[in-house]
């Protein structure tokens, strides 16, 4: 696959890669698993998340309220 990217932008990847010691392509790859992976995460309903937010309180009941050492 090959991905265009303005002039600007493979600036920017080439001084990043350098700084870190690393190529080009392996930067660009990490980045875009890391955005596809993120994506992945938000995919979520939020039923889901309300779900596991229940389920998991119901694991911690012994844990008192928290409470705002600001007041």
């Amino acid at each position: 696959m090959m991905i265009e990217l303005p002039a600007s932008v493979e600036e920017q990847l080439r001084d990043l890669a350098d700084k870190q010691g690393r190529n080009v392509r392996a930067l660009v790859e990490e980045a875009i698993r890391q955005y596809l992976e993120a994506l992945a995460i938000t995919d979520l309903d939020v039923a889901d998340i309300a779900e596991a937010q229940v389920a998991l309180v119901r694991e911690l009941p012994d844990v008192p309220a928290w409470k705002d050492p600001q007041g």
